[in-house]
């Protein structure tokens, strides 16, 4: 009896205490930089955050920041804005007093951005203010170093978003004259559509931040604040401690922690492997369950390609490898059936061939059309795709083929977005979680193709989705041969309406994945992680940040 009653308190306590926090939690984070051309920028957070009972004000120390200024904050919820009072911010008065107030704290280095915390509950506060600054002069090119979330957050965030776009007519931000490295925690850093994006792929911790370095092609901006120096020593400082470039040491802190948890980590790779091995490997916030296990007999989400590998490579619970080259050969397998592409002999062996550009133009879609362009750049005058010339110049042109994956992977996930297939970033809705498995379901159904007694995939149309997407799957070898044992002349009837015979198909087919996968691991080895075209974060490293600082929250 004793102990029930023990427990009982115990449970009170911890409910009291989490109904005392100033602020119990914040859900989510999302926060847009708008930067001038001057190099200021506007910076509009939005806070999903539930307050608590204790407290009056919540704050974020906004430090470093040397020539920079911060000011003009103004704060509102629902609509409503708050009544600004400037730097005259009392932080000692009431609760009751900073209801529906904001204000700023002036710091020896930096401010306080702060207002109240209103009554306990959820809130979404919409706070804005003005960074002078932000992007600066080097002697070879404009860049930042910016914490846009501290380090020693009470609570920390359990998702952020970061999205950071000109606030003026200029080229379109891309990998030719835009690179990014992000640091703090984990996550991912890109260019997508003209915008810098950095996402937290997990929630954040006590020791966590969110930092941005981005560097600009002179020319992008006229900064009104010069910084001087190479770029080279900003970037040298923050990659310091991190895990970007093949050649950063390990930090000691982490080789201990590797240490001590080596036979904890061992025990949870078998347990991923197992879970995987069972079929328990997908995210249940998108496809509404962990293992998916049904048939689906058509072309999912409207054959849109980019859309199912959003779903296969960030829909996976154990994120251990994801064949990005798959989605690659899958787009050149379907130019081929569509006609585009046309498989000719090679006068110079007969037993390969050559692919033939007979289009100039394939999709309206900025990122396949940009795949198209590069592949028919590695062509030549001659309009011939033959050995090694895609991987050759990708090899050259690694900026671009490095990063196509992820734009790929980010165009697919705003397809699936723009459906309104999502809750919220990252959670499906049931019709979304419905439209994800039929992703899953297909690949079930491809592999069990010989298992079905209902197959009747007769039709010629339906094979050469079911072949594309074969192909994305990683399995498109087994599916021909599947195809050919058993529809031997359904099979020799595709390969002909392709202009090939049922050999030079399947060796097409083997080819195009091959070709796809040389040219896209050559052009990772020669970017290396270092070269800022995007992909992980890396928590350790970022030193030399402006901006940020430590601590904020409710208090």
């Amino acid at each position: 009896m004793r102990r029930v009653i023990l427990s009982v308190f115990l449970l009170l306590g911890i409910l009291l205490h989490a109904q005392a926090q100033a602020i119990r939690s914040i859900s989510n984070l999302d926060i847009r930089v708008e930067v001038e051309k001057d190099g200021s920028a506007w910076i509009t957070q939005t806070w999903d955050a539930e307050a608590g009972n204790s407290g009056t004000e919540f704050y974020i120390p906004v430090g470093n920041l040397g020539p920079m200024t911060v000011s003009r904050l103004s704060v509102s919820e629902n609509g409503q804005a708050f009544e600004s009072l400037g730097n005259k911010w009392d932080v000692d008065r009431s609760r009751s007093w900073k209801t529906g107030k904001c204000g700023i704290v002036p710091k020896s280095n930096g401010v306080e951005l702060c207002w109240g915390l209103g009554e306990s509950g959820p809130h979404q506060w919409k706070a804005r203010f003005y960074v002078t600054g932000l992007v600066q002069a080097y002697d070879d090119a404009d860049a930042f170093n910016f914490q846009f979330v501290n380090r020693g957050m009470d609570p920390a965030p359990e998702h952020v978003r970061v999205t950071i776009v000109p606030a003026f007519d200029c080229p379109e931000w891309t990998y030719d004259n835009t690179r990014v490295w992000g640091f703090g925690f984990y996550g991912d850093i890109n260019v997508e559509n003209g915008a810098v994006v950095e996402e937290s792929s997990e929630s954040l911790g006590y020791s966590s931040s969110v930092i941005a370095l981005v560097k600009f092609e002179k020319g992008l901006f006229e900064p009104a604040v010069t910084a001087g120096g190479p770029f080279q020593d900003l970037l040298d400082r923050a990659l310091d401690g991190s895990a970007y470039g093949e050649d950063d040491g390990m930090p000691t802190w982490f080789a201990v922690l590797f240490g001590l948890l080596f036979c904890g980590s061992i025990f949870l790779l078998l347990w991923a492997a197992i879970a995987s091995a069972r079929g328990y490997k997908w995210k249940k916030s998108i496809f509404g369950k962990k293992k998916i296990e049904g048939w689906y007999r058509e072309a999912p989400l409207e054959g849109n390609l980019l859309a199912a590998e959003y779903l296969l490579v960030k829909g996976k619970r154990f994120e251990i490898s994801a064949p990005a080259q798959n989605i690659i050969g899958a787009m050149f397998l379907r130019w081929i059936m569509d006609g585009k592409l046309a498989v000719q002999p090679d006068p110079k062996n007969a037993k390969r061939v050559n692919l033939e550009f007979k289009a100039d133009s394939v999709s309206d879609d900025d990122v396949i059309e940009d795949l198209y362009q590069m592949a028919r750049s590695a062509a030549g005058d001659n309009r011939l795709l033959e050995k090694n010339e895609f991987e050759k110049w990708s090899t050259k042109n690694y900026k671009k083929m490095s990063a196509w994956p992820d734009r790929a992977i980010a165009r697919g996930k705003s397809w699936f977005r723009d459906k309104g297939y999502f809750l919220r970033d990252g959670v499906c809705t049931e019709e979304g979680a419905r439209e994800a498995c039929h992703v899953v379901e297909f690949k079930n159904f491809l592999k069990d193709f010989t298992l079905s007694d209902q197959r009747g995939a007769t039709e010629v149309g339906l094979w050469k989705d079911y072949l594309v997407y074969a192909q994305l799957y990683g399995i498109a070898d087994k599916v021909a041969a599947q195809f050919k044992k058993l529809y031997p002349a359904e099979f020799s009837q595709l390969a002909q309406e392709t202009g090939m015979d049922t050999r030079t198909l399947i060796y097409t087919m083997n080819w195009t994945n091959s070709m796809s996968t040389k040219a896209f691991t050559n052009a990772v080895q020669r970017a290396g992680s270092i070269s800022g075209t995007g992909g992980h974060t890396s928590f350790g490293g970022g030193g030399g940040f402006s901006g940020g600082g430590f601590g904020g929250g409710g208090r």
